[in-house]
């Protein structure tokens, strides 16, 4: 099969297009996925780009290398094993992460017995693959590839209405209703999303399909990520400016008042909920600025180490609370994908088929395999391209 490998066997770029052996199935409960679409993640792109703060806590976490890209993933099974109960020939959209389930560990780690699989702690174990999750592993395909292998636990059907040219927007969907639901707002309560790329946009999607009531502010850097904002359903669309000038945007929104000097400002009241879906130091510092007192601010931007303003955490009282992945979630949300017990991926898939995350908005670039550097250079060029999701179609 044809895939894009990260080897850094090019100087002039890291990743190549390569033919590899098809991999086996590991066990019986795999199946074998023909990829009809792959994402390319902004986590795809700092190795490409040093855009956000390195994470050096996590690295040789088990990672394999080289390894194969592309965790945003959806497709239809091809093989499936004598005990994979998902038939060939079924659309699926595929959770990336591989805890201790498909791995075959028996019994699992404590996290994952809790139900708390997006916090496997076998996810460096390096039993089945290196790596914790599909798109950094050897051996078993990816979403930059033609193929990629997938456990029954892994394989979560995609609905008629969600068309395969959007479909792997599911992942970046449940990674914010994973997130939401880590913390959730109250009904109908203001929130505010610092960013309006895909995370961000993905996390308005996925809260008006949790809690349809809460009246959501996008603070958007380039004017098209503002348009697609606005076309998404954002109550209120703010561009963000170098100098903070947007605070006393956000202050009327808000009720709130600014206080500060220069472009060190913070909003005295603001918004009781903010998700940071950027990861750079200053979306980090302004969703800290931004949050009301006793607030919460939910990370999703994958940040790293970095230089942010933490004075707002004491001063205001806030809650920082983190999420990464993708897991069953016990709460519960009075939207139309709000059910109890819910695997994300799932929550995500309802709220495609409702059609809250438009493909015809936010995906903005297709390429073929071989056209992978014009790819990652379109995605790196957010604001030149005007790209908001680029995908592969293998």
């Amino acid at each position: 099969m044809r895939a894009v490998q990260f080897d850094m066997a090019d100087p002039t770029f890291p990743a190549s297009l390569v033919d590899l052996p098809e991999p086996a199935l590991p066990s019986d409960a795999w199946a074998r996925v023909a990829v009809t679409v792959g994402g390319i993640c902004g986590s795809d792109l700092h190795l490409f780009a040093h855009n956000t703060g390195p994470s050096p806590t996590l690295a040789g976490m088990g990672a394999a290398f080289p390894f194969v890209l592309g965790h945003e993933i959806a497709g239809h099974v091809v093989e499936a094993g004598p005990q994979c109960p998902v038939q060939v020939g079924t659309r699926v959209a595929v959770d990336p992460c591989i805890p201790c389930a498909p791995r075959g560990i028996d019994p699992p780690c404590e996290n994952c017995a809790r139900g708390w699989t997006s916090s496997c702690l076998s996810l460096d174990s390096r039993i089945v693959s290196g790596g914790r999750s599909l798109g950094f592993t050897q051996a078993l395909g990816g979403g930059w590839a033609e193929q990629v292998l997938a456990h029954a636990s892994m394989l979560h059907a995609i609905p008629d209405a969600v068309a395969d040219r959007g479909a792997c927007l599911h992942e970046p969907v449940s990674i914010a209703c994973h997130g939401i639901l880590r913390a959730p707002p109250r009904d109908g309560e203001p929130v505010l999303i610092v960013g309006a790329g895909i995370i961000g946009l993905a996390t308005l999607a996925a809260l008006r399909g949790l809690f349809p009531s809460c009246p959501v502010t996008v603070v958007a850097r380039h004017p098209h990520q503002a348009a697609a904002a606005a076309a998404c359903g954002a109550a209120h669309v703010v561009r963000s400016d170098p100098a903070s000038a947007h605070f006393e945007e956000l202050a009327t929104i808000s009720g709130a008042r600014v206080v500060g000097r220069k472009s060190n400002l913070m909003l005295m009241g603001g918004f009781p909920y903010v998700v940071e879906a950027v990861g750079a130091p200053r979306s980090v510092t302004e969703a800290l600025r931004a949050v009301a007192h006793r607030g919460t601010v939910l990370l999703l931007g994958a940040a790293g180490v970095s230089e942010v303003d933490l004075t707002p955490v004491w001063y205001k009282e806030a809650a920082l609370v983190g999420s990464i992945d993708h897991t069953v979630d016990a709460g519960s949300a009075p939207g139309l994908a709000g059910a109890p017990d819910q695997h994300s991926v799932d929550r995500a898939l309802e709220v495609l088929a409702a059609g809250l995350l438009p493909d015809d908005v936010v995906v903005t670039h297709e390429f073929p395999l071989d056209a992978y550097r014009t790819a990652v250079d379109t995605a790196i060029d957010r604001g030149g391209a005007h790209a908001i999701k680029v995908v592969f179609r293998p």
